[in-house]
């Protein structure tokens, strides 16, 4: 049922979030979770889990977990203390949310855009994503950029750094309270890899969850 897993959080049969998990053989019948000592105490047998799968998207299921083994030797958790290692059984499938494209979250990301101006002379100018998929980009800035103009910029996450190409689909602008005029824009990537596309979406089904967890 899982293809690409390594995170996942748990949840309460009413929505409560308990924990953070690594997920460890998702692909196997033996698959397993990864907690911290501080959060053993928190779950029940059975729970409700949002597998954070980086080809499928959320994928929610009702689990059932076995009894618990402390991981020996010079292991230790992110928080320097034990972990445990859980085996976990899959017995329904809940849903799965926002495959592949679909999934969008809101951001606030300064970047630096790298485009040509009319003389072909690359230039730099300054922009702020808004908004982030596996399709494309909405960004702001103050400065004018045509539709169809090619652009990059760096983008940074936890697992790594890339730069992404993306070419403008409109162009909005937007003046508020009599102040300098800014513009916002929609983006669809241009020539992206599937290594690529594997780093955005991993990023915005981790910003997703981050958003279940406050919630």
């Amino acid at each position: 049922m899982l293809r690409e897993c390594d995170k996942a959080c748990i949840y309460s049969f009413d929505g409560v979030f308990l924990a953070e998990v690594k997920v460890v053989d998702s692909e196997k019948d033996s698959m397993a979770l990864i907690f911290e000592e501080e959060d053993m105490d928190k779950v029940n047998t059975e729970s409700v889990i949002v597998f954070y799968d980086g080809l499928q998207g959320l994928v929610t299921c009702k689990c059932s977990l076995s009894a618990r083994v402390k991981v020996v030797g010079t292991e230790s958790g992110d928080l320097g203390t034990a972990i445990y290692k859980v085996p976990c059984r899959i017995d329904e499938l809940i849903g799965v949310e926002q495959r592949r494209r679909d999934l969008k979250v809101r951001v606030s990301i300064p970047v630096m855009i790298e485009t040509a101006d009319e003389q072909g002379k690359v230039i730099h100018l300054p922009a702020k994503l808004k908004d982030i998929s596996a399709g494309g980009i909405g960004f702001e800035s103050p400065e004018k950029l045509k539709e169809n103009q090619i652009f990059s910029f760096m983008f940074e996450t936890d697992a790594g750094d890339t730069r992404l190409k993306a070419s403008v689909l409109w162009v909005r602008e937007i003046a508020e309270n009599g102040e300098e005029p800014f513009y916002r824009y929609g983006s669809r990537y241009f020539g992206l890899s599937a290594y690529q596309e594997s780093m955005v979406r991993k990023f915005t089904f981790q910003e997703q969850l981050k958003r279940r967890k406050i919630e």
